[in-house]
């Protein structure tokens, strides 16, 4: 269990508050856009249904390319990445101020540049959300993840209505524009910050996106987070996307009244951020499930609430329930995936929370027959049941979870630091004593889950046909490189798991082989001298050249690794 840390502890430490003060400038400009963007589609069309595409249209790009980018940031410099994706923003936030001065916005080209201001977001999300919280110690994680929640409802608070009375006052340009300049200003910050190396690096994006998914697939906890984010966007993002029409529509508060409704959700989650820790140290287990019902229940205040002093109040309360929702939930993600792994982790985390697309969507289509109130209201529903339900769960509790650590007396057998030809078959031999077999197969499906979570694509169990207690696992890699960095990937909880599984072999541990595949099909294939190609290192440090090793003799073909 972490020890308590305060919640302004991160503050202290230069780097992060140098991105920290940039976030809440920037997420000033973005609430300017999140209030000016929908309303400007209010005014264009009228339509409930062409106001949630504005935000379908900013969350949509998640979906397709949140998973790649969080492979590139576990690959690539994550500066260069939010560098990037910052740039995306600044140009289609500039765009849509030219055409609004100008008048020649219309409801598609808005679409349009919210849809590429969405992209700029999906680059930039998964390097920021698992850089920033590096730029801390590890026991300040939570509290990193906080203060730049902080930095967000800071601005939740303000953004909104400033952008109500700059919409109020036809300056709705001018709320892009800013937009726009905190974009650079972000970029002028990350230039100051020296590249970031890669955490686990891959040359093939598609390849690495998978292994992200396997490890979460196999990683219960993450998994269960991760599915109950999905759900709550889906039935928690009506608050927000309807927002604009319950203010118009049913409250008749106009475009100040809708920013400061606005500001009332932003100053709850202030209030949330600063009474986290101490909520989460009273509540334990209940903060997450008891978050999520509790903001449900202030939806369904808001959508029937008879008029704006309930609605606004109802606000502040989903607006601290909101932000003690996603803080556990992203910390936690955070908090229980190693490095090597944690953007791809993130992505998938980010990639639930871009399901609000089809949350803005549904409540729009549920408002078009029913009213925006009350299909909030509906939808809140869901958002309770998902709470009730989460509180069933055995789910991890931020503030005793350990993050992941590489096992430091975890040692590589001795490998060839090359070995040609795919994919590569790791055949591992034991002979197992008949009184154990039932708690050895126990044990295979936990030591199953940890080869397919660091690197293994398949698995399987066989036994031999003449000798049934000489039983072998199989797991295959894609290639050596990735067998190599298999073995970088073992964390405390793994390394006691393949201890463990040694435990069971009568002789004096398993035996393993290394399989390389030969290709002698494929019109494409290497030529076979090329297939047969193994570089050992000690071969390497005698001459200092890259031998090639085609009929080895100092490595035996078994050897008793993992």
């Amino acid at each position: 269990m972490s020890e308590p840390v305060g919640t302004y502890a991160p503050l202290a430490v230069s780097g992060y508050r140098k991105v920290w003060g940039a976030a809440v400038v920037s997420n000033v400009g973005t609430f300017l856009q999140l209030t000016a963007g929908p309303w400007l589609m209010n005014e264009l069309t009228g339509s409930p249904l062409m106001v949630s595409l504005v935000t379908a249209a900013l969350s949509l790009p998640r979906l397709l390319l949140t998973i790649p980018a969080g492979a590139l940031a576990d690959a690539l410099d994550r500066r260069n990445l939010m560098i990037t994706g910052n740039l995306v923003g600044a140009v289609s936030t500039g765009a849509m101020a030219i055409m609004v001065t100008s008048g020649t916005i219309t409801a598609e080209w808005l679409l349009a540049w919210t849809f590429l201001l969405g992209v700029g977001s999906a680059i930039t999300l998964p390097a920021q959300q698992t850089l920033v919280p590096d730029l801390v110690p590890a026991n300040m994680r939570a509290q990193a993840i906080t203060l730049n929640s902080a930095a967000f409802n800071v601005a939740r608070a303000v953004g909104p209505s400033i952008g109500g009375l700059l919409v109020s006052a036809g300056l709705t340009a001018a709320s892009f524009g800013i937009n726009a300049a905190t974009f650079v200003l972000v970029v002028g910050v990350l230039l100051s910050f020296p590249r970031q190396p890669a955490e686990d690096a891959q040359r093939h994006l598609f390849r690495s996106a998978a292994l992200g998914m396997r490890y979460v697939r196999f990683t219960r906890p993450i998994r269960r987070l991760i599915v109950i984010a999905g759900v709550f966007m889906l039935t928690a993002s009506s608050v927000q996307t309807l927002l604009p029409v319950v203010a118009s529509d049913d409250l008749a508060v106009g475009a100040t009244g809708f920013g400061l409704l606005y500001g009332a959700l932003g100053l709850g989650a202030l209030a949330g951020v600063a009474g986290r820790e101490a909520a989460r140290v009273r509540l334990g287990r209940h903060m997450l499930p008891g978050a999520i019902a509790a903001f449900g229940l202030g939806g369904i205040a808001f959508g029937l609430a008879p008029g704006p002093w309930i609605a606004g109040l109802a606000m502040a309360v989903s607006g601290v329930m909101w932000v003690w929702t996603l803080i556990t939930l992203n910390a936690s993600i955070q908090t229980l995936a190693p490095r090597w792994v944690r953007g791809r982790v993130v992505s998938l985390y980010l990639l639930a929370i871009g399901l609000q697309p089809f949350g803005a969507v549904l409540s729009g289509a549920i408002a078009e027959v029913t009213g925006a109130g009350m299909a909030v209201a509906i939808l809140s529903v869901g958002t309770v049941a998902l709470g009730l339900f989460a509180s069933r769960l055995e789910l991890p509790v931020l503030g005793e979870i350990d993050e992941p650590v590489i096992a430091d007396n975890w040692q590589m057998p001795r490998h060839a630091t090359q070995v040609a030809g795919t994919p590569v078959l790791v055949a591992t031999t034991w002979e197992v004593d008949p009184d154990d077999v039932e708690a050895f197969m126990d044990h295979m499906r936990e030591l199953r889950r940890t080869r397919l979570r660091t690197g293994a694509h398949r698995w399987s169990l066989y036994r031999d046909a003449d000798r049934p207690y000489r039983i072998t696992e199989f797991m295959v890699v894609a290639d050596w490189d990735e067998h190599l960095a298999q073995h970088a990937r073992i964390d405390t909880e793994a390394a006691e798991v393949i201890r463990r599984s040694r435990a069971f072999d009568r002789a004096d541990g398993p035996v393993t082989r290394h399989l390389a595949g030969l290709d002698i099909l494929a019109s494409h294939a290497p030529p076979i001298a090329d297939q047969l190609i193994t570089v050992h290192e000690q071969l390497h440090a005698h001459d200092g050249s890259t031998p090639l090793d085609h009929h080895d003799t100092d490595a035996p073909s078994g050897s008793r690794e993992r």
